[in-house]
């Protein structure tokens, strides 16, 4: 007696999902890419923006963000404590969506304990907050939400 192949649809499904992958990456000026042969059309809206400001997710280091022009934030903490990860993502979340606006970092306590001291940091998470000449305007010490952070940024009026 013949064994019927019952992996036959997986097989299908997988070869579809690497047909979908496969294709090539979009240019900058048509906003297309090949699928299977056929052509998708990005709308301008989904493209990628090209900025004329300078982008400062990617700055790592205090030095170098004091000196961008923009308000800096700085979250304190270490990796062992709940609330100072589930601050890094907010961080994280603000400097993509901030970008050339401010700089978001998220540095280690234990690494950076001159900053702490020089700050009176005492419990963590902790936020510092400098405008955008890079002088140290505030603090705050605990866990705070998305919401709570913006709106403490806001208050501080850092862009002045």
């Amino acid at each position: 007696m013949k064994m019927k192949n019952n992996y036959a649809p997986l097989k299908l499904l997988v070869l579809g999902a690497l047909l979908f992958v496969v294709g090539t990456i979009p240019d900058d000026e048509d906003h297309a890419f090949a699928l299977s042969g056929a052509a998708i059309k990005i709308p301008p809206q989904i493209a990628a923006v090209k900025r004329n400001a300078k982008s400062t997710k990617d700055i790592a280091n205090l030095d170098e963000a004091l000196k961008a022009g923009v308000p800096v934030i700085v979250k304190l903490g270490t990796d062992s404590c709940a609330p100072c990860r589930a601050m890094n993502l907010i961080i994280k979340e603000l400097a993509i969506e901030q970008d050339g606006k401010a700089v978001f970092l998220s540095l280690d306590i234990y690494k950076n304990r001159e900053l702490a001291k020089e700050a009176g940091i005492r419990v963590i998470p902790a936020v510092l907050y400098y405008d955008r000449k890079g002088k140290p305007k505030a603090k705050s010490e605990g866990g705070m939400s998305k919401e709570q952070l913006l709106k403490a940024i806001e208050d501080l009026e850092l862009n002045k």
